[in-house]
């Protein structure tokens, strides 16, 4: 079976984690701890495959609680998600949800999972993730910010040394705000011009969850000017 999981080096001190069907995680790494930002979907082996790539104490923080960024953690001793997203993870955590969206974005074509390859469905034990959290990592701090649009718990993470901004799901080439847990577009729109604001002059680079890693730093203006 081809490998769930890839990864290459994005800045010195982030590795971006691919997955089979797409999805992208971030390992940041700093002198004394690690922080893998989100999890996919509990297939595969995550923490494994994450191990290889670190021997630091690792602390997970989840961006939301959709099914393919949020349903790994249970493989993880520390999580940290927003609570606005709890219910939506119980939603999304059973297999046929799961087994549905990997079918879909692999062309309706299942690889050979058994049941050992899934983290199996559970109550997710986690910390809570709060507007304006600061992880140190040592050397690096991790800072966290709520942009609720996408989901009612949608966070983003500047990597503050690094001038990197991961906005994840929250804002990206196609942000997703049709489904039911999303907020209206004039919601999203003021929350996403008060982000900007907010980091104004902080960041260089931005890194997205899906299909391409980095757009252009203008991506958080060039969205306001779609939601008006």
């Amino acid at each position: 079976m081809i490998p769930f999981y890839s990864s290459e080096k994005q800045a010195e001190h982030v590795t971006a984690i691919r997955s089979l069907t797409g999805e992208i995680m971030y390992l940041v790494e700093g002198e004394e701890r690690a922080v893998l930002i989100d999890t996919c979907l509990g297939v595969g082996h995550l923490r494994s495959f994450t191990e290889t790539l670190t021997p630091k104490p690792l602390t997970v923080i989840l961006t939301h609680g959709h099914v393919d960024h949020a349903m790994g953690a249970p493989e993880f001793a520390e999580v940290y998600m927003n609570p606005a997203d709890e219910s939506l993870y119980d939603q999304m955590s059973p297999l046929e949800i799961r087994n549905g969206y990997i079918a879909a974005n692999l062309g309706g074509v299942m690889p050979d999972f058994q049941m050992s390859d899934y983290v199996l469905p559970q109550k997710l034990s986690y910390r809570e993730l709060t507007d304006g959290m600061c992880f140190d990592l040592g050397g690096l701090h991790l800072e966290v910010y709520s942009l609720p649009g996408h989901t009612k718990g949608t966070m983003i993470v500047l990597i503050r040394e690094e001038r990197i901004l991961i906005s994840g799901d929250a804002c990206n080439t196609a942000t997703f705000l049709f489904a039911k847990e999303a907020l209206p577009v004039e919601t999203y729109r003021r929350n996403l011009a008060a982000a900007e604001q907010k980091l104004q002059g902080r960041y260089d680079r931005v890194f997205l969850c899906h299909h391409l890693p980095e757009v252009p730093a203008v991506l958080f203006e060039n969205v306001i000017q779609v939601c008006d």
